[in-house]
């Protein structure tokens, strides 16, 4: 009889009914991204344009002037409201998805054609789940947390998008001429949130999983301050949009290809009198791929990806700093830490790969905004940017889930070790050799 069970059970296995070309599981994963990118797009444009046009527009009509400018100011705050759940929730089934093609597993599935609708439904869970606060705990500060984690995130999205619009219309607003301090100062809060969450909820793994982030944001906000410190040198601007625009003309113009100096190489060859120019450019593009990968590093430590989910840890904390939230409480870190995943991608893709500019010539590209800003829609000339950076940092963000199916978590002790032998000490090696090679006239 048990025999007889177990073979009918074989007959059952995942693996014997789905048997589908990685190809085809690529391919269903596009049209996936694609249609998630139609919503993330249509419901953020729709709401820009409410609150950036058409209200203002009627309330003008009816007389409120005052209360049209406030509306009409207040639209790239709706935009960022609506686009960071939007994202957020493509963002989640985009991971899992991944990690499923990565691992040869089918993923999610069951909710919706391809299981699109996968992760609306875990969002409609999770805001009907019962909302429990622990015995013992501080029900101010476990109230707080995830807001005091999730507020700092969203307000650290607005600089970018000047990049992402080409300070088109209401965005200008976003404009800020310390926009990379703004988004260093900003990001640095949400870390008292998973303090005062493992503190507050009176769980001793909780605690522990607070604490661990304390002293990994300590750990790798250095090396990752001292880069973009060492990009600022070498841009010459803390303004986004400005260092994004000193980029434009082509993929060698990108800073990670030696600050758009790459051209310089071909002084090597042969060798002669301009070989200490080549070398030149040759340094100057390692110190940029070395500041890179500082950067992406450190940054994935700072939102606590893996290799360094160690506040997390569910082999060790269970699940650390969150274990005791429920509901909307756990959503909001869930929302934050994806949207902090994406606003880090975003400014590497500022800080190295040419923001939101294509990887083609000048002239080209203003043709292509030209189109777009005379279109019969109206002036689109906002979405190409947008467009650009969104791809950027979505590939980034593809990478960081490869990272995730290929890499174990590290130890505490290598982890910190990690981060103040060698990151901390190389990044101020790389900001002396960044003086003296903009010291350097060339």
């Amino acid at each position: 009889m048990a025999v007889t069970f177990l073979n009918l059970l074989d007959k059952f296995r995942p693996h014997k009914l789905y048997k589908p070309s990685p190809f085809i599981g690529i391919f269903s994963f596009c049209v996936l991204a694609l249609f998630w990118f139609s919503i993330i797009y249509g419901a953020t444009t729709t709401a820009t344009v409410l609150f950036a046009k058409f209200i203002p527009e009627l309330l003008e009509g009816q007389g409120f002037i005052a209360l049209a400018q406030v509306v009409r100011y207040l639209a790239p705050l709706i935009t960022v409201m609506v686009l960071i759940p939007a994202n957020a929730t493509f963002l989640v089934l985009n991971e899992r998805k991944i990690l499923a093609l990565l691992t040869v597993r089918c993923g999610p599935d069951r909710v919706g054609p391809n299981g699109f609708l996968q992760t609306i439904a875990d969002a409609v869970k999770l805001l009907f789940k019962e909302d429990i606060t622990p015995k013992g705990a501080d029900k101010l500060l476990f109230t707080l947390a995830p807001v005091i984690f999730f507020g700092p995130t969203t307000i650290a999205f607005l600089p970018i998008l000047s990049v992402a619009t080409g300070n088109f219309g209401p965005f200008l607003s976003c404009d800020l001429s310390t926009g990379i301090l703004f988004i260093m100062a900003v990001s640095s809060i949400p870390v008292l949130g998973l303090v005062l969450g493992g503190w507050a909820s009176n769980n001793k793994y909780s605690l522990i999983g607070g604490l661990r982030s304390a002293a990994q944001s300590i750990s790798y906000e250095i090396p990752m301050v001292l880069t973009v410190i060492s990009m600022i040198v070498l841009t010459g601007s803390i303004n986004l949009k400005e260092i994004s625009d000193n980029q434009t003309g082509g993929l060698l113009h990108w800073n990670i290809f030696a600050a758009g100096n790459i051209h310089l190489l071909l002084n090597l060859f042969p060798l002669g009198s301009k070989s200490i120019i080549g070398l030149y450019g040759l340094i100057l593009f390692a110190i940029c791929c070395i500041l890179f990968l500082i950067y992406i590093i450190s940054a994935c430590a700072e939102v606590n990806r893996i290799p360094f989910d160690l506040p997390e840890a569910e082999s060790e904390l269970v699940s650390g700093y969150n274990t005791e939230f429920t509901g909307m409480k756990f959503a909001l870190f869930f929302l934050a830490e994806y949207t902090a995943l994406f606003i880090i991608c975003c400014l590497a893709s500022i800080l190295f790969f040419g923001g939101g500019h294509l990887p083609v010539s000048s002239g080209t590209e203003g043709k292509i905004i030209e189109m777009l800003s005379t279109s019969q829609l109206g002036n689109l000339s906002w979405l190409l940017p947008s467009v650009t950076l969104m791809l950027k940092a979505y590939v980034l963000i593809f990478v960081s889930v490869w990272v995730r199916a290929t890499l174990p978590r590290l130890r505490y002790d290598q982890l910190m070790s990690f981060g103040w032998k060698y990151l901390i000490p190389l990044s101020l090696v790389n900001i002396f050799i960044v003086a003296i090679l903009k010291s350097i006239k060339i």
